[in-house]
This record gives structure tokens, C-alpha cells and sequence, in this order.
């Protein structure tokens, strides 16, 4: 790119790497895994490659790198997770990180329902035992395999907290623009802890990846996920 089109390689790196690093909220670390969650997310096999190399200089963990892309399964599903893990280990040879990794997972076959849907009332509250309430019979399965699997098998297992976890479900919704868990999970990652300069980092750090009309309808939501905890605490 830089022998080819050597302005737009110029704007690029000044855009990423000048603006958008100095207006970051969150840490270099977290930023890093965001960029790994949209890219594979998009199943950018141009540039993920390349946000893995970011990550591990930004002083993120193999695990760390790992649980980013695992995490976003559910989300986009194994067609596009796969490749992407393909290429993080690529990288991961190159710079001699013994694979496989250690294994992260907390859950057996026997109890991950269990403990998947646990985590669900846990972190989200009564609305989990209300939707499955309201869930049709036939439809029922459905909801079993989002405890079971994203919850059970995903969002319990080890390295990445679930503050973190929120951080990278949010990049991974907001870049495929589904409007009501987007906003769903906004309101976890501040559930979590996060605060709303941390949340405007996350949209930040995805800008440059995902453009500026998804980036103002995220802030839009974003900004009425924080008017309405900013008036339930008044209360």
C-alpha cells in the first residue's frame, strides 16, 4: 500500500495511529482486543493479521488475543471466527508462542446450561427469566443454546473479565449494527463498570474500521444508554 498508494496509506496511519490513539479513553490493551473484535467481525483477513501483531506490541496476552476473537462467536458465528483464529496463530508461530494455548474453558458438558444461564440472571436480571418465560415452546431450544453456548461455554471461561467481555460484545454488535442489543449491551458494559468515557472509547477505537455513519447512530444510542442511567440514579 505504501508503494502503491502511498497518500491514502499516509492518512491512514495518521487517522489510526495520530488522532485516534491520542483521543483514547480506554487502555492500550483493551483497545487492541476492540480493533481485534471488529475486524473479525468484518472477517478482515487483510488486517486482522496485522491487529494481532498490534495487540501483542500493545502488551496484550496470547490468551488475551485469543479470548477476543473466541468471544465473538456467538455473535458472527464459527464461519468467521474460524478463519480468524486461523490467522491469529499464524501470527502466533511466527513470533514462537507455543500453541495450543492453555485452555480456558470452566464448564463440562453436564453443567454448562447451568451455569451459562446462572451467569445470564446473574449479570442481567429478571428480564433473562422473563424472556424464557414468554419464549414459545417451539422456539425454546433457541434460548437454551444462548445459555448454554454463549453463556456457559463463552462468557464464563478464564483471562478476560466480563467488563472486558462487555467491551468486545458491544464492538462486535455495534459493527454488525443490531440496534437493540447493541443497546442491551451498552447498558452491561456500564453494568460492569465501565464509565461512558470508556464506552465512547470503544466507539472510538472502532471508527476507523467501521466509518462514521455507524460510529454517529452508535453514539446516538450510546447517548441515551447514558441519560437513562444518569436519571435512574437520581432516583
Amino acid at each position: 500500500m505504501e508503494k502503491t498508494d502511498p497518500e491514502y496509506a499516509a492518512m491512514m496511519k495518521k487517522y489510526i495511529y495520530g488522532d485516534i490513539a491520542e483521543q483514547m479513553t480506554i487502555t492500550p490493551v483493551e483497545q487492541s482486543l476492540v480493533v481485534l473484535s471488529v475486524l473479525a467481525t468484518n472477517q478482515n483477513a487483510d488486517l486482522l493479521p496485522r491487529a494481532v501483531e498490534e495487540a501483542l506490541a500493545a502488551g496484550a496476552t496470547p490468551l488475551q488475543i485469543r479470548e477476543a476473537i473466541y468471544h465473538i462467536t456467538p455473535y458472527v458465528g464459527f464461519a468467521k471466527t474460524e478463519p480468524a483464529v486461523r490467522q491469529m496463530n499464524e501470527v502466533f508461530r511466527r513470533h514462537g508462542v507455543k500453541l495450543p494455548l492453555k485452555a480456558q474453558g470452566t464448564t463440562t458438558d453436564a453443567d454448562r446450561f447451568e451455569k451459562g444461564l446462572a451467569y445470564q440472571t446473574g449479570k442481567y436480571g429478571e428480564r433473562i427469566t422473563e424472556m424464557r418465560a414468554n419464549t414459545p415452546a417451539y422456539e425454546k431450544h433457541l434460548q437454551d443454546d444462548l445459555s448454554a453456548f454463549c453463556f456457559g461455554d463463552i462468557y464464563t471461561r478464564g483471562t478476560l473479565g466480563h467488563k472486558e467481555r462487555e467491551m468486545l460484545t458491544v464492538a462486535a454488535i455495534g459493527t454488525l449494527g443490531i440496534e437493540a442489543q447493541f443497546r442491551s449491551h451498552v447498558n452491561g458494559t456500564l453494568a460492569a463498570g465501565a464509565t461512558k468515557e470508556e464506552v465512547i472509547g470503544i466507539i472510538t477505537a472502532m471508527n476507523p474500521y467501521v466509518g462514521f455513519p455507524r460510529t454517529l447512530w452508535m453514539l446516538q444510542i450510546a447517548n441515551g444508554c447514558f441519560a437513562a442511567a444518569a436519571q435512574a440514579k437520581a432516583q
